[in-house]
């Protein structure tokens, strides 16, 4: 690969990267100069500051300063700047020479499909320049030792370098890189005084929708994405999505929000279900190390279905989901339509407690609108396994029913319906574990890592993710392949989280992750 191509691939690199450098400076973030000389048409953007406010700065410095091998200010700057160097060895390029000396405040990418082929997207890299003299030579230099050709060429008062695979110039004090001529001369054309990224309405109303402290941020237009995919009719009512992330003293978190059109209010409900905070946490056992909750798992699946169907090359996962129907029906007796399906249509969520062998353990919960209905398609299905030589076994746990289901050659499945929940797991002790966790309260739900990580999120509502990362990296063991560096790391994070409310006027989502004190 040309060697300005690789430079194009590292400073879109650097947007992660750059994260970790980002403690380094301490000014304040000034504004999104490079929004304002994005293409007006681009379909998605991505800003990092490299240079956030203190306040940021503090919260990112301390959480770094968390991590094994990283306690030492003294060292930290050279820490960094290894890592950074590290990343990008693979490129060919050195960061500490030709990067560094001149990279400025901000780096940003801004693009839009170039087809329906994601891979074809035309992108430019905006890049802040701290220091146009080094930023020139090192730019020449990285020219120089490439094996392409440029043909020097002038648009609007601007000197540009355009190659086959890249085109690149520097456009007031920001580099340019971009994938063809057009998108360098949209560039100048912003420059000059013609609409850019910045000057559009959905683009400034997200960005004002989010916190404006913060690291980085994103935006996407959905309608312009799904166009170019050549994807018929609405896909969803949101048109554009944007997120920031934000360092808070505990960990990092990314918030993000769709707003939707025109809503309903005479069809749309009052309180939307995934709107309000799961409690499926509240039967998890406290050691749970992750889980899952979902709202409305049937309507996505159906949803995706009939997306599925009308999608080319549909047919093929529409015949596919219709033979599990056929092998499902006669071959265990169980309609998926109308005795699985309905056990899906509000709260599901799956709770990991440890690993046998190669399996993770844990319980399957449901809380069904209808948890009576539900607990007579349970029934159904037993009957209907019992017909075809399953086994059926009632065992009493604290006063609970619980059913075990024994299918032949391929294993067994206990259940019990309590207060309007079906739990589901792989023998009575594990429904017994969710049913003590509850009564008791230790369960996950009430534990001080859990309450931390929503905290720090802001909210918990809607469908949700938990994993105490730690604990998941311990309890794995050698079972993964990780640097011992990188496991001390991992060991020292506390946990990830994620919440997706559902408003009546936008999706949004909060994404988190802590970092223990040492």
């Amino acid at each position: 690969m040309h060697r300005l191509v690789i430079a194009l691939v590292t400073l879109i690199g650097l947007t992660g990267a750059a994260v970790v450098a980002g403690y380094l400076f301490l000014f304040s973030a000034g504004a999104d100069r490079a929004a304002a000389l994005a293409p007006a048409n681009s379909a998605f953007y991505v800003n990092l500051y490299l240079q956030p406010s203190n306040g940021q700065q503090m919260n990112l410095s301390g959480l770094i300063g968390r991590l094994p091998g990283f306690a030492d200010e003294a060292s930290l700057d050279e820490k960094v700047d290894q890592i950074v160097q590290n990343l990008l060895s693979g490129s060919g390029l050195d960061y500490r020479t030709q990067v560094k000396p001149w990279l400025g405040d901000q780096v940003a990418v801004a693009g839009r499909p170039g087809s329906a082929d994601p891979a074809e997207a035309e992108t430019v890299v905006i890049a802040a320049v701290k220091d146009a003299e080094a930023a020139r030579a090192s730019v020449a230099e990285i020219v120089g030792d490439s094996e392409e050709t440029f043909t020097a060429e002038s648009y609007g008062g601007v000197d540009l370098q355009v190659g086959d695979t890249a085109t690149y110039a520097f456009v007031d004090d920001m580099l340019v890189i971009g994938t063809s001529v057009d998108e360098v001369h949209a560039v100048v054309d912003a420059s000059g005084g013609a609409d850019s990224l910045a000057d559009r309405a959905d683009f400034r109303a997200a960005m004002d929708a989010l916190p404006a402290d913060h690291l980085a941020s994103a935006f996407v237009d959905l309608v312009a994405l799904t166009d170019a995919a050549g994807v018929d009719g609405e896909v969803t009512e949101a048109r554009t999505a944007s997120a920031v992330l934000v360092a808070e003293r505990d960990g990092l978190r990314v918030s993000g929000s769709a707003p939707l059109g025109a809503v309903d209010s005479a069809s749309a409900p009052a309180t939307p279900a995934n709107s309000e905070p799961s409690t499926l946490a509240e039967w998890m056992p406290s050691d749970t190390v992750a889980e899952v909750a979902l709202f409305g798992l049937r309507g996505i699946l159906e949803d995706a279905e009939d997306a599925a169907g009308s999608a080319p090359g549909g047919e093929d996962i529409a015949s596919t989901l219709d033979t599990l129907r056929a092998v499902a029906a006669f071959g265990l007796g169980i309609d998926i339509d109308n005795d699985l399906l309905p056990l899906l249509d509000r709260e599901v969520g799956v709770a990991i407690t440890g690993v046998d062998g190669d399996m993770p353990t844990g319980t399957l919960l449901l809380r069904p609108e209808d948890a009576d209905a539900a607990a007579e398609a349970l029934g159904r299905v037993a009957d209907r396994l019992g017909a075809i030589g399953g086994a059926s076994d009632e065992t009493d746990v604290d006063g609970t029913t619980v059913t075990t289901l024994s299918i032949p050659d391929i294993g067994e499945v206990s259940y019990a319906v309590v207060d309007g929940t079906v739990i589901l797991g792989l023998g009575a002790d594990d429904i017994g574990a969710a049913i003590e966790a509850h009564e008791s309260g230790a369960s996950l739900a009430a534990s001080d890592d859990y309450a931390r990580t929503f905290d720090l999120a802001g909210t918990r509502a809607g469908s949700e993710v938990y994993v105490d990362v730690g604990a998941l990296v311990a309890l794995l063991g050698d079972g993964i392949e990780l640097p011992d560096d990188a496991r001390d790391i991992l060991l020292q994070v506390g946990s990830f989280g994620l919440t997706a409310p559902s408003r009546p006027d936008q999706i949004e989502f909060h994404a988190v992750l802590t970092v223990d004190e040492p």
